[in-house]
């Protein structure tokens, strides 16, 4: 998946490529020139759009060919005709400028993909959260395995890194500065405290998970009950399921 930096560099560059898209002033000279740069920014928009904003992927194309008209019009004239050099007989009733019709066609392209410059934040967050809650979810399930296997330890360790990058990415994706460079669960759960992210229970929750890690990850310590796991586990889908 593209990083968010990425896309919107790519958006940008392409908003800006629009110059190099106007109509032709000569139609017959500059028009191999204009579908070139055009092709090019189209195919580039087209995967922008589909990534972001699927749902306005049909409206962008019709913009570009209309395969489904009955009649060339001004509202159906398509950036293609322009392109091909398709063009309305004089004596027609229905005689339009083409390269009125292909600005305005070309402006509506732009439009949408504006709209997916300022749906990508959102969009690319949603789906970053969307993926690490499912790599989270795999982890548990790792460590649910672990624990029938009476790898106790095993299984809490990783309940553990669960709980720290839940923890990380809240923070990051509110802003909060983790101001040390390997902070523990303990850390991280004072710090999100202190910013607010979760009230006094969730706070004494993730306390005691921590302890139950600390104690899974310590062999000199007494060895972790299989109950103590188990809670552990499940308070770490707690976690990842009602901190964010």
């Amino acid at each position: 998946m593209a990083k968010l930096d990425e896309v919107i560099t790519e958006i940008s560059a392409l908003l800006e490529m629009v110059e190099k898209l106007q109509p032709a002033s000569d139609l017959h000279q500059k028009l191999v020139a204009l579908s070139v740069n055009y092709e090019d920014w189209y195919s580039r928009s087209l995967n922008v759009i589909r990534q972001i904003i699927p749902e306005r992927l049909d409206d962008f194309v019709v913009v570009y060919r209309n395969e489904k008209r009955k009649e060339i019009t001004y509202l159906t004239y398509t950036i293609s005709d322009y392109l091909f050099g398709v063009t309305i007989q004089k004596n027609s009733r229905d005689m339009f400028n083409p390269k009125s019709a292909y600005a305005m066609s070309l402006l509506r392209q732009m439009s949408i993909l504006k709209a997916a410059y300022n749906a990508a934040p959102s969009v690319l967050r949603d789906i970053t959260t969307v993926l690490r809650s499912e790599l989270l979810d795999s982890d548990l399930d790792a460590a649910r395995e672990l624990l029938r296997a009476q790898h106790l330890r095993s299984a809490g360790v990783i309940c553990g890194v669960v709980i720290e990058a839940h923890l990380k990415a809240v923070l990051q994706r509110r802003a909060i500065k983790i101001s040390k460079k390997d902070p523990s669960i303990g850390d991280l759960n004072e710090l999100a405290k202190k910013e607010g992210v979760y009230d006094v229970p969730m706070w004494r929750l993730i306390q005691r998970l921590a302890d139950i890690r600390n104690l899974c990850g310590h062999s000199k310590d007494r060895e972790p009950t299989k109950e103590e796991v188990e809670d552990l586990i499940n308070g770490t889908d707690k976690v990842i399921k009602e901190v964010f």
